[in-house]
């Protein structure tokens, strides 16, 4: 048997993608026959093929713009706010979410226009948690519902993002926006919802007195669903930007709901 480059196609997660295999491939019947290490190497080819079509990163990109930046797995891990097992497994062929993908992008192609979507801030899942349940303390009812979409929480939390960014030159959570029919909702939520749901509130520091404070005016001014979600939809910086396009931070000055 000699060992052979094949292309081959596949379907992964509903997908058909393209492929590279290395195998051992007999002459005679045209068996082939791999080993561990060339089944792990398929496994990431497949994973990577997919994350190209579907526009993810690869785990060669994540690899090379993390080397490139100077940064270790461990602390490209801590920057993200994530365990170093989900850097180890991104980088060999574990395909992340979209969300995932965006928090990578951020880590490793950190620069001003994605800052003026994070709001200067990494995005970060139990800070946005934290927030979350503090607006909940304040208005005296859930916002973390089971089975919700978050529909009138990413109001919420739009508006504290915006005014903190606004007063204080910094987000609350570090997360992104998008101007979706529905209003400004958290950039790629269907996939945000169970993390943030999820994530432990008390694996970051306690909110400072001035970003209280803006919680609280956002609770005040919005004492109902309504009245954020009606507020939010007569903003212009939502109503002028296309279906899906992200909302700048630095446009936060033109807000007339708060």
């Amino acid at each position: 048997m000699s060992l052979k480059e094949l292309h081959k196609e596949t379907t992964f997660k509903d997908v058909t993608v393209a492929y590279t295999e290395k195998a051992f491939v007999c002459p005679v019947c045209g068996l082939e026959a791999g080993t561990v290490e060339t089944a792990g190497a398929v496994q990431c080819a497949i994973a990577d093929s997919y994350r190209e079509k579907v526009g993810l990163l690869t785990s060669r990109e994540i690899k090379s713009l993390r080397e490139a930046k100077g940064l270790t797995q461990q602390q490209l891990a801590d920057a993200m706010n994530v365990g170093i097992a989900s850097i180890k497994r991104w980088e060999t062929g574990l395909v992340q979410s979209k969300s995932m993908d965006q928090a990578l992008r951020i880590a490793l192609q950190c620069n001003t226009q994605a800052d003026n979507y994070t709001g200067n801030r990494k995005m970060n899942l139990p800070r946005i948690k934290l927030v979350a349940l503090t607006l909940e303390r304040k208005l005296g009812r859930r916002l973390l519902k089971a089975g919700d979409k978050f529909l009138f929480l990413a109001k919420y939390l739009w508006y504290a993002d915006m005014l903190a960014f606004r007063h204080l030159g910094k987000g609350l959570t570090g997360a992104s926006y998008a101007a979706l029919p529905f209003g400004p909702q958290l950039n790629n939520y269907r996939d945000l919802v169970k993390p943030i749901k999820d994530a432990n509130e008390n694996d970051v520091e306690p909110l400072s007195h001035d970003e209280l404070r803006i919680i609280d005016n956002v609770a005040k001014r919005f004492p109902n669903d309504e009245d954020v979600y009606n507020a939010s939809h007569q903003e212009e910086i939502w109503k002028q930007l296309p279906t899906g396009a992200l909302i700048p931070y630095s446009r936060a000055e033109e807000l007339t709901g708060i």
